[in-house]
């Protein structure tokens, strides 16, 4: 059995057994609420309620999960099963500032959602509901997208996701959700959908619905071929990095490759022409149109140094001084030996910091952090270390770090300033936790 077809038919038994039950599997109650804690606690606070001391940097808004509301749904009936719950946990909701935890262990994910069971209420009184069924997709063909487009605009949706898809309809600046909190259409022609990304999580978020928002379902509305009209228009419209698939287990994995010789600093050169690129998706700290949705990455070394090689779409260059565009890459200050020892996502925290290399077109500067609110510490110039170069060129930023303070393998993420955006001193966009190794295969 192929790897992949080894994963789907796992996932496939997880998915019956959580459906059929809520025999709860043996857990770590300690360890679930230390990495609840260290991860979750600073958006979802620390009784469960969305009130995290982050939750006011953070759009939108974290889920109190005392409220016992879901929006993102495989099931019918009250209740998410916990399949759903730890999908959720592991590839993050994309458009919103909740992160994936792939890279965490089985062990870890279920010790993290024993933890956030505990705050929703009477989730352990219902079994999970039936799994929602989807038909067997109908071909995508010339004249079902051109349905799909037609179905798209006299069923109203312009009115929220725009004429053109880009979330800009005149109902956006209006929309809130049941908490009452602003909420933004999804621009649906650039990045991953917030609910699964392939067709038939597509065509499922069309037929239920998103619970909890003003995103209406669709069944008994339109037939099951209409449905995948739409599927196959969204899909249409739908600009994504190549080669990318958000539903990967390992898309958190950045491969170093090993050369002999000088790293180059020339985005041209043929070490990096042969490296492949590696998307990493962003997570929005805001609401605003044409926020980047992906960088990409990728990675050099020669046992001495390595070299990150990172690149985005910006449409628009800002390159004044106290007000331009800028990326970030945050690593761990301790050593990490398993990834539930990463500090938090957002800075780091007390006992757990983090270093910020932060790239701006004015050069390198590098930070101590311990976590939002806390003051960021400059840390002395490690010129003769650390060889910065960036460029802005056809439409893209092209940056250039490398460093013989890069470890050959370890964790990092990213954050991205596109100062024609918003005025502000936090990045507009920030990443997963992404780990970096070796990779087999040589220059």
């Amino acid at each position: 059995m192929q790897p992949k077809q080894f994963f789907a038919f796992f996932f496939f038994l997880l998915i019956f057994a959580s459906c059929r039950s809520r025999e709860a599997q043996p857990t770590n109650e300690e360890h679930g609420n230390r990495l609840y804690e260290a991860h979750c606690a600073s958006c979802h606070g620390a009784k469960g309620n969305g009130n995290g001391p982050a939750a006011p940097y953070l759009w939108p808004k974290p889920r109190d999960f005392t409220a016992g509301v879901f929006k993102y749904r495989t099931t019918r009936g009250p209740y998410p099963s916990d399949t759903e719950l730890l999908e959720t946990m592991k590839k993050g909701i994309p458009g919103t500032s909740m992160p994936g935890w792939d890279i965490l262990k089985t062990n870890d994910w279920r010790d993290i959602l024993a933890t956030v069971k505990r705050f929703i209420p009477h989730i352990e009184d219902s079994a999970a509901g039936p799994y929602i069924e989807v038909p067997v997709e109908a071909k995508a063909t010339l004249e079902s997208i051109e349905e799909g487009k037609k179905l798209y605009e006299t069923a109203g949706c312009p009115a929220c996701h725009g004429p053109q898809g880009h979330g800009d309809g005149p109902a956006a600046q209006i929309l809130r959700d049941i908490w009452g909190q602003t909420i933004s259409p999804r621009d649906l022609t650039h990045g991953p959908l917030k609910w699964g990304n392939l067709n038939k999580e597509i065509y499922r978020t069309l037929l239920m619905g998103i619970p909890g928002t003003p995103m209406p379902a669709h069944e008994g509305t339109f037939t099951p071929a209409q449905i995948w009209s739409l599927v196959h228009y969204i899909k249409a419209i739908q600009k994504m990095p190549a080669d990318y698939n958000p539903s990967d287990p390992k898309r958190y994995l950045i491969d170093v490759v090993q050369i002999d010789g000088e790293l180059p600093d020339d985005p041209a050169a043929n070490a990096w022409q042969k490296a492949k690129g590696v998307p990493v998706f962003l997570k929005p700290l805001y609401s605003a149109p044409n926020i980047p949705e992906w960088l990409t990455v990728k990675a050099l070394s020669n046992g001495k140094e390595t070299a990150f090689y990172i690149s985005w779409e910006d449409d628009l260059p800002d390159m004044k001084e106290g007000r331009s565009d800028g990326v970030a890459v945050q690593l761990p200050t301790k050593e990490i030996s398993d990834p539930s020892e990463l500090p938090y996502l957002g800075m780091g925290h007390s006992g757990n910091p983090v270093e910020i290399w932060k790239w701006e077109p004015g050069g390198l500067r590098r930070f101590a952090s311990n976590g939002i609110g806390t003051p960021l510490t400059l840390l002395p110039s490690e010129a003769e270390k650390v060889h910065e170069k960036g460029a802005y060129d056809n439409g893209r930023w092209h940056v250039i770090l490398k460093s013989s303070s890069f470890k050959s393998g370890g964790y990092l993420s990213f954050a991205l300033w596109d100062a024609d955006i918003m005025s502000h001193a936090g990045p507009e966009t920030f990443s997963e936790w992404m780990q970096y190794s070796p990779s087999a295969e040589g220059d």
